[in-house]
């Protein structure tokens, strides 16, 4: 999967959730409201090690001064 196709499928989830993918970040197996269904999910599919990913809960660009 490629990187824009990686947040095509980011974009395209639920916000403030988690993103399953394959080990191999080649495909999304699973989405969860929370960390625990996202991996509970991904392991029901067969994928025992899934890349993990938080969804934001909006994609505004925010620019932080120090």
């Amino acid at each position: 999967m490629a990187p824009e196709e990686r947040i095509t499928a980011l974009k395209e989830a639920p916000a403030d959730g988690w993103v399953a993918f394959s080990d191999d970040e080649n495909q999304v197996v699973a989405y969860g409201a929370t960390y625990e269904e996202a991996v509970s999910e991904a392991q029901r599919r067969g994928v025992a090690d899934p890349v993990l990913v938080k969804v934001p809960d909006d994609w505004t660009v925010r620019v932080m001064r120090a």
